[in-house]
């Protein structure tokens, strides 16, 4: 009996060095930090934004996420309303004073007052890697997709674990895909 040994070699590390590891981890903690921002856990700072600053955060949200034709405004002032009772009220308004002070530099109109949709997005493309709007970004994403009332607006059914998965549950809904053979032609194909 022979008995091979073999070397042990390391994995290769990709080109950013950000290993599957890495990204759950990070992609936890953005959870985590986003459902704590949710959850008003200080709902005394709700009430810390200035009619303006709250309009603007209003704006900033419908601008990030923008569905227009699906989600009425309610929706997005809950989202909101969740950011400003859930964030550090200091960091919060700083961070919307840049953005204000960045459209009245380019534009010379407030935030709110651009009527351009492109426009408003590129002011909020110069802080898309600060870590307010990524905090905003992240609560109206989870706000929106992880929203049980609004997943009948996107088409989506929820989850189908609990009801034996999508097989009987929308599985071949789909309608942009032609009928094919029904269950007998494709018996006469096979037999014929």
């Amino acid at each position: 009996m022979k008995i091979n040994f073999h070397q042990y070699v390391p994995p290769k590390q990709d080109y950013a060095g950000f290993s599957r590891r890495m990204f759950l981890m990070t992609s936890a903690m953005a959870g985590v930090t986003t459902s704590a921002m949710l959850t008003g856990a200080r709902p005394a700072l709700a009430a810390a934004l200035d009619g303006d600053q709250s309009a603007m955060l209003l704006r900033m949200v419908q601008d990030i996420y923008p569905h227009p034709d699906l989600l009425s405004i309610d929706v997005y002032q809950a989202i909101a309303d969740g950011v400003s009772a859930g964030a550090d009220a200091t960091a919060l308004k700083a961070g919307l004073d840049q953005v204000d002070a960045q459209a009245q530099a380019l534009f010379g109109a407030s935030y709110v007052d651009i009527p351009d949709d492109d426009a408003r997005e590129g002011v909020l493309r110069t802080f898309q890697n600060e870590g307010f709007f990524q905090g905003i970004r992240w609560a109206a994403y989870f706000g929106i997709y992880n929203n049980p009332d609004v997943w009948p607006k996107f088409g989506y059914q929820g989850s189908s674990v609990e009801h034996g998965g999508y097989i009987d549950r929308g599985f071949s809904d789909i309608t942009f895909v032609p009928e094919g053979p029904t269950l007998e032609e494709r018996i006469a194909l096979v037999k014929g």
